[in-house]
């Protein structure tokens, strides 16, 4: 059957359909030899030869849909030319298989890894909505005109940081503070509550849309149940609650490394930065 092509390469993993797109107007995808520039153009997954760089598109796999708890010490990327550890030891070897955004080496929590790369785009871009939830340990307790400032918004560098929801969870000499938030630009919690005067010494990120980290202890995931994949892609103000998660849960599994094939492009994460 045919699509349209950037909709192949997002589903096989490639890369997000707006980081597809960017390559199908650089000319670097070609169609059964033929470079491809235009946007329009359609193509068979199984049929044609797709080329990315060079490197032969193989035909989406079945979805995967992954929620990790991440632990601190792991980076959220495929591979590391640090050779620091990456969350991609933590969970089982599939093709294509990516994070959805990420989380500093040092933030613990609620990670999601997909081969599907139309629902990452869903899950990080701003207008869809999708709200993260975080507790952090901050530097002394803030006062409500400082809680009021966050949800109000802060200019920090030339940007605007903002919260949609903050609440103190603890208030003893240092504070617990739940946050909730949608936009995921880099260290957006940090950056956000450094601005203020309480730097942060511990973050967790404990939400994202309906699922939560219970039942999940750090290093631990489980596959997401295709009503909550259908929650975190309902669009904005209709999402359906999710049901707590399974209880059925996973440590990781022996697994053998898959690379991705050589001249792969750039991954062009969706939109969603560190926090």
């Amino acid at each position: 059957m045919e699509e349209r092509l950037q909709k192949i390469l997002a589903r096989a993993g490639v890369a997000s359909r707006r980081a597809a797109e960017t390559a199908i107007t650089q000319g670097r995808v070609s169609v059964n030899g033929h470079t491809v520039t235009e946007l329009g153009t359609k193509a068979d997954a199984d049929r044609d030869d797709i080329r990315v760089d060079g490197a032969r598109v193989q035909a989406p796999a079945a979805p995967v849909y992954l929620l990790l708890n991440k632990p601190k010490g792991y980076v959220s990327t495929r591979q590391d030319p640090r050779r620091r550890p990456t969350v991609m030891e933590l969970v089982p070897a599939v093709a294509g298989l990516f994070p959805v955004g990420r989380l500093d080496i040092t933030t613990e929590g609620l990670l999601l890894l997909t081969n599907d790369g139309a629902f990452a785009e869903r899950v990080t871009h701003p207008r869809y909505e999708v709200p993260r939830v975080y507790h952090a340990k901050v530097h002394k307790v803030p006062d409500a005109e400082t809680l009021e400032r966050l949800r109000r918004g802060v200019r920090v560098e030339g940007e605007q940081l903002t919260v949609d929801r903050v609440r103190v969870l603890e208030a003893e000499n240092n504070a617990w503070l739940e946050l909730t938030l949608h936009e995921g630009k880099k260290h957006e919690v940090r950056r956000l509550l450094e601005a203020v005067g309480h730097p942060v010494s511990k973050l967790r990120r404990v939400g994202i849309g309906g699922l939560s980290s219970r039942g999940l202890k750090p290093g631990e995931f489980r596959s997401l149940t295709p009503s909550e994949v259908k929650s975190l892609i309902a669009p904005p103000g209709g999402r359906v609650k999710t049901a707590a998660p399974p209880a059925g849960k996973h440590r990781r599994p022996p697994r053998e490394r898959v690379r991705p094939p050589r001249g792969r492009p750039p991954r062009g994460r969706p939109k969603g930065g560190r926090t």
